[in-house]
């Protein structure tokens, strides 16, 4: 009975990789990364280094938007997507640990 366990588990493993590579999953990590960088560039000093660095992520996002759209993008290996994946989420922590770092614009609790 372990080895049917195992297959099922295994078959669950693979269900759940194959909707985290989804096309449409990219371009909703893409439009929240791109809201995010929107929300660190309001926060964010006003540094010349900065701003160039979000108008980057946003550039990025786009472009990775309209990739996720092609049909080569499907033809990527499940291998490219997996690591493609774990630089947006990367990408995702450090513009909310960013936010999370950016000074209060008051002195004063809301």
């Amino acid at each position: 009975m372990g080895w049917f366990r195992d297959k099922v588990e295994s078959f669950r493993a693979q269900r759940q990789l194959a909707r985290q590579i989804q096309p449409r999953n990219f371009k909703k990590m893409a439009h929240e990364i791109r809201e995010l960088a929107v929300l660190a560039s309001q926060l964010s000093p006003r540094g010349k280094d900065i701003q160039t660095l979000i108008r980057n992520i946003l550039n990025e996002m786009d472009r990775l938007s309209d990739l996720a759209d092609r049909p080569e993008f499907r033809k990527l290996s499940t291998g490219k997507k997996i690591l493609l994946r774990q630089g947006l989420l990367e990408s995702k922590e450090q513009l909310l640990e960013s936010i999370e770092s950016a000074p209060s614009p008051t002195e004063r609790l809301q």
